[in-house]
């Protein structure tokens, strides 16, 4: 299920939940990477690896399914014209509604950190692999792409925000079903990583009390979760939003899985009901109750990020054109309504009717 709260219950349970969580515990303590700053993720970028192979049972992948049972495989890559990378990976499902959903399930990728040592890198080894989903080439270029381009539309607004990786995948199987295949696919930095950048620690846990956050990331996380058009997550719940502690011990809110977005809109998505949406297309603001006055700042951050924002739609020509315009129209939508009080009030900061 996913948002199953109102506006105005989500407002009273997250109060209730305060209570409830408030003892969430110290923060887990992060890797011993302090002497290797250089981790796989960054050799990837830094050598523009756009073309990797996953040698793997993808039979036995796509028939566990609902399990989180790893599959050995192996994960390769050119690393200049002569030298090519072999690395093992253990490899497992992920997720909740794409991985019964999808044709093929979105994938969990953990290297072998000792190999990760050998080869003179830091031991962040737990990737998330956005896979294609659907068998269809079309639907699956599409949606990949478009959740690609969000991912870097967050960048755009804070350091707090996960690295992509766009790739094209080569899918080879040791089983005997599967046919081997060629997908595009997005890699998304472990969130050991992330914290790691910005002199944090992960925090695994829900229900963090709302006066904990760091007040300035948790607004641009809620309002940009607005502006793409996104319902498919929750502080309360620690869906689709990783946690990272920061030495003063505030918690910055970083979000990622953006398929049910009204940017995004794959083609499984669906509206979600309990909120009101009739499409995706329907922004609602699921973020903590607050009034006009305590945003306004933050939409001026917004406002100072537009052209930037819209360039980068407009320069991603993976995209066909008519799906950079259509993406340019919604937020430019977004932008409408946050420089008119009236539209805010009326359509962003109303409350939410289950229905």
């Amino acid at each position: 299920m996913r948002n199953f709260l109102s506006f105005s219950h989500f407002c009273a349970s997250f109060a209730c939940c305060l209570l409830t969580f408030s003892g969430w515990g110290q923060p887990a303590a992060s890797p011993a990477n302090d002497t290797i700053t250089q981790g796989l993720f960054d050799l990837l970028l830094e050598k523009n690896i756009t073309k990797v192979k996953l040698v793997a049972d993808i039979d036995s992948i796509k028939a566990n399914v609902r399990n989180k049972e790893y599959v050995q495989g192996v994960f390769e890559f050119q690393l200049g014209k002569k030298q090519r990378k072999s690395l093992p990976v253990k490899i497992r499902p992920r997720g909740k509604s794409r991985r019964v959903m999808c044709d093929f399930p979105p994938l969990k990728l953990k290297f072998d950190k000792d190999s990760l040592k050998a080869e003179g890198l830091a031991d962040f080894n737990d990737f998330k692999l956005v896979t294609h989903c659907m068998d269809d080439r079309a639907l699956n270029e599409n949606t990949i792409l478009r959740e690609y381009l969000t991912y870097k539309l967050f960048n755009l607004l804070t350091p707090y925000s996960f690295r992509a990786n766009l790739v094209e995948i080569s899918y080879k199987n040791t089983g005997k079903n599967f046919k081997s295949t060629k997908k595009w696919g997005i890699l998304i930095e472990d969130p050991k990583d992330l914290a790691h950048r910005n002199g944090g620690q992960i925090v695994d846990r829900m229900g963090i009390a709302l006066d904990s956050f760091h007040a300035n990331q948790e607004k641009i996380n809620s309002v940009f979760q607005y502006m793409i058009g996104n319902t498919d997550w929750s502080y309360l719940m620690a869906r689709n939003v990783e946690f990272i502690a920061q030495p003063d011990g505030r918690i910055v809110p970083v979000p990622y899985d953006f398929d049910y977005s009204g940017v995004v809109r794959a083609p499984y998505a669906r509206a979600d009901a309990s909120l009101g949406q009739k499409t995706v297309m329907d922004r609602m603001y699921i973020g903590p109750c607050r009034d006009l006055e305590d945003l306004r700042s933050m939409f001026s951050y917004f406002k100072s990020k537009k052209k930037a924002l819209l360039d980068t739609v407009d320069d991603f020509r993976e995209l066909d054109a008519a799906a950079r315009e259509e993406i340019g129209l919604y937020l430019e939508d977004f932008f409408e309504i946050i420089d008119h009080e009236d539209r805010v009030a009326n359509e962003m900061l109303r409350p939410l009717k289950k229905e």
